[in-house]
């Protein structure tokens, strides 16, 4: 009887041990829908422009330099901010950048729908592009620290599937907005259909900051800070919504540290601050690794978004000239000056389906990826996806039969299930008190690609189509010839490590 009261005694446990006893459930989901309604709204703002410009050139009196200007300038809002969010996420919380980011996300896109001209727009724009950087940098760090380390990387890539579901929304909103005979003013502005379609896109984000107020920050942070009291109290939270139970159930009796607390100067200034925070990252032994995972979102994003961006016009060439065989050659015979004196502010229908196809392929390889990616290993699997979309995007320039052609470019697209991937090994890689920063640095390289890629594929495209896709296949090979030479997480970090 005295053994079998001692076996129902609670003892202190690690943070692995404790939250896996906190089990997973409605808590977890609930989160996922949350967190992934985030990343969805930062896709939508970020790539929502690719639609809204060929709608809004004659309302803003857009010339190539100001679309080439509004295409890129949400991406660089986010690449110039992700280095502060990192810093604001490891010092002062995943949650409280978070609320910061989709709060402020939603007022500068309210209030660049009723911009009165361009030069006012793009500057809200870059604004909701800085703050909106604050999810993207963040939101990976804060689901992961809520799970073990069996579904830590389940999560990781199941939550990149909202990346996907941004992609379908995106056009279909696109769709059903942009086609619709408004005659509405608001604040002096007329409210065209652009107008509204920029408002839809940031609506969502107070709906998502209403969410996050509900969950307490990341336990895994808490600790890292020593505040090993909130954040044993978060994981009973976890458990009695899982459960049903009370909190007073919870099996285990306190937390036991597993990694060494970060520690606080507020003697040095923000920006000394910030730099010990970042310098680490750029030191043994966590330099190559850094620079691997920063050249993978690079590589990444250059191929995957910056071909995305041009995947309208690609299409709306294609459908333009459908005597010609091939992309190339139907690009070649829309490569002719336009009169800058004719506005156009209409979309080919053609644009929006198969977008809405390559959203939904997306979808469900980042299910598959969350579903198989313990098994197969998260290298291996970017290996496959990076190996199979060049293979796939060589082969687009050679078939002769245009569907084909666009089925076989959309698979290429699909690529940009890696960074989801990468995401999952780069919070593998990292302490607690590193990760925050190290993913914030990572995407800010991968947005850098972004805004390379999309400006180099137009290059590319007009000027030497026939090696478009062989320059993005030398980008793929050098890509899984990194991947090959990561680490395994278990071999970078042990288990306790002081910061320095």
């Amino acid at each position: 009887m005295v053994q079998m009261i001692k076996s129902f005694e609670k003892k202190p446990e690690n943070f692995e041990s404790a939250i896996s006893k906190a089990g997973y459930g409605k808590f977890n989901i609930y989160l996922l829908l949350i967190c992934g309604g985030c990343l969805m709204t930062v896709i939508m703002e970020t790539m929502g422009m690719m639609f809204v410009i060929p709608s809004a050139e004659c309302d803003l009196q857009l010339d190539l330099f100001l679309k080439s200007v509004l295409a890129s300038i949400s991406f660089l809002g986010v690449v110039l901010s992700s280095h502060l969010w990192g810093f604001l996420a490891d010092t002062k919380g995943r949650r409280k950048v978070l609320l910061l980011s989709m709060i402020v996300g939603f007022l500068s896109s309210l209030a660049s729908s009723i911009a009165p001209n361009a030069e006012l727009f793009i500057i809200l724009r870059f604004i909701n592009g800085f703050f909106i950087g604050g999810a993207s940098a963040v939101i990976y760090a804060y689901i992961g620290e809520f799970h073990n380390q069996r579904f830590r990387p389940k999560v990781v890539a199941w939550i990149a599937t909202f990346v996907a579901l941004g992609n379908i929304v995106l056009p279909f909103l696109s769709w059903l907005i942009i086609p619709l005979d408004l005659d509405l003013k608001f604040l002096g502005v007329e409210v065209k259909p652009w107008r509204l379609l920029v408002a839809s896109f940031g609506a969502p984000s107070l709906i998502w900051a209403i969410g996050l107020y509900c969950f307490p920050e990341s336990p895994k942070y808490l600790m890292a800070q020593g505040n090993s009291d909130e954040a044993f109290e978060a994981i009973k939270t976890i458990y009695s919504v899982n459960t049903g139970k009370s909190k007073e159930n919870f099996p285990v009796s306190d937390l036991i540290l597993d990694e060494i607390p970060m520690e606080k100067d507020k003697k040095n200034g923000i920006f000394k601050t910030i730099w010990s925070q970042t310098a680490p990252l750029f030191k043994k032994p966590y330099l190559t690794k850094t620079l691997m995972v920063c050249f993978l979102q690079f590589g990444t994003f250059a191929s995957s978004s910056g071909l995305f961006m041009w995947y309208p016009e690609i299409l709306n060439r294609i459908e333009q000239y459908p005597f010609q065989d091939i992309t190339c050659t139907a690009l070649s015979y829309g490569n002719i000056e336009e009169d800058d004196s004719i506005c156009f502010d209409s979309m080919n229908e053609s644009v929006y389906i198969p977008s809405i196809i390559i959203g939904g392929a997306l979808a469900v390889l980042y299910i598959i990826s969350g579903t198989i990616i313990n098994r197969l290993g998260a290298k291996n699997l970017l290996i496959i996806i990076l190996g199979v979309s060049a293979g796939c995007g060589i082969a687009s320039q050679y078939i002769k039969i245009d569907s084909w052609s666009k089925i076989l470019m959309g698979i290429f697209l699909l690529s940009s299930a890696g960074v989801g991937i990468i995401n999952t090994i780069t919070v593998e890689l990292y302490p607690t008190q590193l990760r925050g920063m190290a993913l914030a640095i990572s995407l800010m390289a991968g947005r850098f690609g972004a805004v390379a890629g999309s400006n180099v594929t137009g290059q590319l495209v007009y000027k030497v189509c026939e090696y478009t896709f062989y320059v993005f296949a030398a980008d793929h090979i050098v890509l899984i010839i990194v991947t090959f030479l990561l680490p395994a997480a278990s071999k970078l970090r042990p288990m306790i490590e002081p910061i320095t």
